[in-house]
């Protein structure tokens, strides 16, 4: 239910600074470069760095809290992300209308007043969002030109999700064990595998045995700045003899086949089969993709695929393409990321492999593996490997000059 009336405004109407004019909002479209918060208990300051004016719309919606903002013709530059969960704003994320809006939404703990206002800075302009009490704004930060190369040797950071857990023990072997205790094991070497690889750095999003909802994984991941989310999971199915591992990504025009769909659906109900509040029904809801989403999808195919590839070199795969359906807990706008099956621990084999250590840690060997083969090839912005794939360009540049008559 809309509880609020629509907002809207230019920098001139808004602050009466009249440097906007109607028609440079109108005639080009916009590009949002950064988003920056800064929040407390009882209120928050979202910021929008937009390259130039562009006519907004602010309202909240309910159920849940929500604040809103429609910026027509407006697009979401390469490389932007959202904040993380912080103080009374829960979750931001992008989405793109088809008539070409760029909506932003900041969700709430609980409903609070927002108003909004234009303030013009060296290279673009500023929309200030004030939600609730006022804040102190964050230090302000540099804006980068689009696609220019990033500059810093900071670690790529993997969130690893363990599935499951707490009293949600996931599917149970014959011989009795659990998949939480599994993923778990398997989490945690993956990590320390991630950890000892140079410009690399992992996230558990849980590190002991307790249940956590869907998105609340997701929240972790984002609190974490994460470049890429991985979720560990073991398969089980009624014919006791299949077998072997498989990489899921999200899907953007239904399940890739019947048994990808089933699946999804069945860790999907996770929380509420962990008794999960009830009231929440947005997990379950249908996994709804934007345009921002879509590209992220393609950049989580590409990533598994090199996951697949590592490891099909340490056992069985049950399908040597990544496979796509709607699982919740891939549903990031803005952190490419995958779940994987490492094996059936409904067949008696594999599910003696989930429990043994040594097992465990070839499947943690293949999966870093395949992570820094991708990052290796596709270095973010800012990081070591984006440094180090620079250097080897120019390498390779100074070679082939010193090579030619």
């Amino acid at each position: 239910m809309i509880r609020k009336i629509f907002r809207e405004g230019f920098a001139a109407g808004v602050l009466g600074l009249g440097a906007l004019s109607l028609g440079s909002s109108l005639g080009s479209a916009a590009e949002l470069r950064a988003v920056e918060l800064s929040a407390s208990d009882d209120g928050a300051q979202l910021t929008l760095d937009l390259s130039e004016g562009a006519q907004h719309k602010l309202f909240s919606l309910e159920h849940p809290d929500r604040v809103v903002v429609d910026l027509p013709n407006t697009h979401l530059a390469d490389g932007v992300r959202a904040p993380g969960p912080e103080g009374v704003v829960t979750e931001v994320r992008f989405g793109a209308q088809p008539d070409g809006t760029l909506r932003v939404v900041a969700e709430l703990k609980s409903a609070l007043p927002a108003h909004s206002g234009w303030v013009p800075d060296e290279e673009g302009h500023r929309l200030i969002l004030t939600i609730g009490a006022p804040v102190a704004p964050a230090a302000p930060k540099a804006v980068r030109t689009p696609h220019a190369p990033g500059e810093g040797d900071r670690d790529v950071i993997i969130a690893v999700d363990a599935g499951h857990g707490g009293e949600d023990p996931g599917a149970i072997g014959r011989g009795g064990t659990r998949e939480k205790d599994v993923t778990l094991a398997i989490a945690r070497a993956l990590a320390q595998r991630i950890d000892a690889e140079p410009g690399m750095r992992a996230v558990l999003t849980r590190d002991r045995d307790e249940f956590l909802e869907l998105r609340e994984r997701i929240r972790r991941a984002h609190a974490a700045h994460a470049d890429m989310f991985i979720s560990v999971h073991a398969d089980s199915i009624r014919d006791r003899s299949v077998s072997g591992a498989s990489v899921y990504v999200l899907s953007v025009h239904g399940a890739s086949s019947e048994a990808a769909r089933w699946l999804a659906e069945r860790e999907n109900a996770a929380d509420l089969a962990a008794g999960a509040r009830r009231d929440d029904q947005s997990t379950l809801e249908p996994v709804l993709i934007d345009a921002a989403q879509n590209q992220i999808i393609g950049v989580s195919a590409s990533a598994a695929e090199r996951v697949m590839s590592a490891l099909e070199g340490v056992g069985e795969v049950r399908k040597a393409q990544v496979q796509r359906a709607g699982f919740v807990v891939l549903k990031s706008r803005d952190i490419p990321s995958m779940l994987i099956e490492t094996a059936y621990i409904s067949n008696p084999a594999e599910e003696r492999r989930l429990r043994s250590a040594r097992e465990q840690a070839r499947f943690a060997d293949a999966i870093a593996g395949g992570l820094r083969s991708y990052f290796t090839q596709n270095p973010p912005d800012g990081t070591r490997f984006k440094q180090e794939h620079r250097g080897s360009l120019v390498s390779a540049g100074g070679a082939a000059l010193a090579a030619t008559p």
